[in-house]
């Protein structure tokens, strides 16, 4: 592997804010708190389902290669190609030991030709930052869940894409969490004069009951033709719409649908329902994706590298055997059919 770069620029003391952090910043400054989509746990569900999932993949490749990718790392891939899109890594080799250090931020330059492209990146640190320049396309590792041909060197995550899911989901939580944040409690109705000595003593032993008995004296408790003492109590505070509540629903599906999940993972809606969306999940959401992870780690280090859910793919065995059945009794040949259904993993 060769990685022919570039120079430091400079280093100083961390306090850069992401564009996302200082709009919220500015609009809380005027009062006016911005609903974020990335704070919701609709999204929040799906990065952890994506993100797992490439933790828990095997790395085939040079055991130097497999070292560098480690469950933390292939984690972080997972997550955030969901949450933000995109995700670039600067290639060191320091001492001979391959490294992949994920930048903070980042700018593109270059031509319409990806192996031209130079990037600037910032990497965060505890003690501060360092920015490196002029960084050829080689040297990084440059991530990307989708693009669009007007920018393909900028990539779009689920909610960059379906940016309304993203932006109801964000303002019905944020309303429910408004209507819930309310003030909450109890009003207890009190004689018109209250400021005698029994109410004051009445009002001490209900703010101190907590589930026990408060004794109040009543010269007309059971007298003909009165009521007692009425003690009724009435609550206020979070009480929201229906219509708000089930709006918030619709908004966390719009987001499961957009990252490609099926709601049936997240919701219990029956066994066969959740199997097929764990199948779903792992054929047409967590594999596709590492395919694109696996051709920008082979194009990049000069090795080939890709990824195995040989253990995720033992949840779906019932369903494949089914397959199998079907094929088998349908006149396909046995090893056909042994191939076809995934039943004989490579190598086997």
């Amino acid at each position: 592997m060769k990685f022919p770069w570039t120079k430091k620029l400079e280093t100083r003391s961390s306090g850069g804010f992401t564009d996302t952090f200082l709009a919220q910043l500015l609009a809380r400054a005027e009062g006016k708190p911005l609903p974020l989509p990335l704070a919701t746990a609709a999204l929040e569900g799906c990065c952890g389902v994506i993100g797992r999932a490439f933790a828990g993949a095997e790395v085939i490749g040079p055991p130097m290669l497999a070292s560098a990718l480690n469950p933390y790392l292939l984690e972080m891939i997972g997550r955030t190609l969901i949450r933000r899109g995109e995700l670039v890594f600067m290639i060191d080799t320091t001492a001979g030991k391959l490294q992949l250090l994920p930048a903070d931020s980042w700018d593109v330059d270059g031509g319409p030709r990806p192996d031209d492209w130079q990037y600037r990146l910032t990497l965060s640190a505890p003690s501060g930052t360092e920015t490196y320049e002029a960084m050829p396309a080689s040297g990084v590792l440059h991530f990307r869940y989708a693009s669009e041909p007007a920018r393909p060197w900028h990539g779009l995550g689920p909610l960059g894409v379906a940016s309304l899911a993203g932006r109801l989901s964000a303002e019905t939580v944020n309303q429910l969490a408004n209507e819930s944040s309310g003030p909450q409690g109890s009003i207890l109705g009190v004689p018109t004069d209250g400021d005698d000595e029994s109410i004051a003593k009445l009002r001490t032993d209900i703010a101190a009951a907590r589930g026990r008995v408060a004794f109040i004296e009543n010269s007309d408790w059971g007298n003909a033709g009165t009521n007692g003492v009425d003690l009724q109590t009435k609550r206020f505070g979070a009480e929201p719409p229906q219509a708000l509540v089930n709006l918030m629903d619709l908004a966390s599906r719009e987001v499961v649908m957009a990252c490609g999940l099926n709601t049936g993972l997240f919701v219990d809606l029956g066994a066969a329902t959740a199997r097929e969306a764990y199948r779903l999940a792992l054929f047409g959401v967590i594999a596709p994706i590492g395919r694109m992870v696996e051709a920008e780690l082979t194009a990049k280090l000069e090795d080939s590298v890709s990824l195995s859910w040989v253990e995720m793919r033992a949840a779906d065995l019932m369903g494949r055997a089914r397959s199998f059945k079907s094929m088998v009794d349908g006149g396909m040949p046995l090893e056909q059919a042994v191939a076809v259904s995934g039943l004989m993993l490579p190598g086997d």
